[in-house]
């Protein structure tokens, strides 16, 4: 969803474009990194069927970003930030059980700190890759990093930028990269990864000084309510004693639905808070009562559509920018019915949503608990209003 961010120049502006401003500028840039792979899992700390870690990557990307010029109050914010849309390419060398993966993504530069020819950055990137080769039990049996031949691809890092000249700058910096299916498909361990990264960047426009950063006047400080519906997959791989029962459940899937309704306010210009109630829906229930009764020796066990509801409350973070939000979620289970394998009571939750019309927006989060460990996607849509 930050690739929609660079669609921004060509919708309508919260704010009018003042005539003194130029317009946006674009840039091209391409970057190299090698780096390590961390050892997160038995799979890549070497039980594969090459017998060595995989510990180690390079790759590639090329990106096309947009600078903004300082005609919304937004870019002031950020201290005049920019964004885009790139291509990327990993080689892990063991391309027989990894494949060649290659991601599509939107990134976005925030500018922390600017001197005469050089800026301290911080970026980040969400995006989707393809082209993993995903655990087989034939043929790729100790793959449990990936479950699929597709993930998400999340990454952020710091970086120095300097300009070498007019439309010519060198950027070095180092990234933290998750790549991982959220749970969609098992076994989903992910890949996790660290290492410092070389960008060459042309401008293709005739670079802008940017204007004055202005103080801006104060924010809206009212209330807001949200609603979110929730949509995604949990996949499951059930570990019945009976051999006999054990195909009939092997390796199915589960919808995992959620209502959302918070209530938010800033507290910056680009912060808000949030809070609200979770009531979440979890058809994998029924299963997990059965295979909890079957393994213990007793009969399958009464179940009903009511089992699979749960209630949480919730806590969280959003950052701003312009019309997308970064959403940061803590929740934390009240009501449910307690069953061995269901999703824990404690979750996190990570995300991106955009507004696309008005007050609708659509998006997509990651649920996970333990500060790591994925349990499924969300694809979101959902309605703000002012209180």
């Amino acid at each position: 969803c930050l690739a929609l961010l660079a669609l921004a120049p060509a919708a309508p502006a919260q704010e009018e474009s003042e005539p003194s401003h130029p317009g946006y500028t674009h840039y091209l840039r391409g970057a190299y990194q090698i780096g390590r792979v961390l050892q997160t899992n038995d799979f890549l700390s070497g039980d594969n069927q090459a017998g060595e870690p995989i510990d180690s990557f390079h790759s590639a990307r090329l990106e096309f970003g947009w600078q903004t010029d300082g005609s919304q109050d937004w870019h002031h914010n950020y201290n005049f930030p920019s964004y885009g849309i790139g291509i990327y390419g990993a080689d892990y060398f063991n391309d027989e059980e990894l494949g060649t993966p290659t991601s599509l993504y939107g990134f976005y530069v925030w500018p922390l700190v600017r001197g005469e020819r050089w800026r301290f950055n911080f970026e980040l990137a969400f995006g989707f890759t393809n082209n993993w080769k995903p655990y087989d039990p034939e043929n790729n049996p100790y793959n449990s990093a990936m479950g699929l031949g597709r993930s998400v691809h999340i990454e952020g890092g710091p970086n120095v930028e300097y300009r070498l000249a007019k439309r010519w700058s060198l950027i070095g910096g180092i990234t933290f990269t998750h790549f991982s299916n959220g749970g969609t498909q098992r076994p989903n361990h992910g890949i996790n990864q660290v290492g410092p990264v070389l960008f060459a960047k042309y401008n293709t426009d005739m670079p802008v000084t940017p204007p004055a950063r202005r103080v801006l006047g104060d924010y809206d400080r009212s209330w807001d309510l949200t609603v979110t519906g929730s949509a995604g997959k949990r996949n499951l791989d059930h570990e019945f004693n009976d051999p006999n029962v054990r195909e009939e459940y092997k390796n199915r899937s589960y919808f995992i639905g959620n209502l959302t309704v918070g209530a938010g306010r800033k507290f910056s210009h680009k912060s808000r808070y949030v809070f609200g109630l979770d009531l979440g829906y979890d058809e994998s229930v029924g299963d997990l009562m059965k295979l909890d009764a079957f393994n213990a020796g007793r009969n399958a066990p009464e179940t009903s559509s009511s089992d699979n509801l749960e209630l949480a409350v919730f806590a969280g973070y959003e950052m701003i920018a312009n019309r997308t939000h970064l959403i940061v979620h803590l929740g934390y289970k009240i009501f449910y019915k307690d069953v061995p394998g269901r999703l824990p009571v404690l979750y996190q939750r990570l995300g991106v949503k955009q507004f696309f019309y008005r007050d609708w927006f659509a998006g997509m989060n990651v649920r996970f608990h333990e500060i790591g460990s994925a349990d499924n996607l969300e694809w979101t849509i959902g309605y703000a209003m002012k209180l």
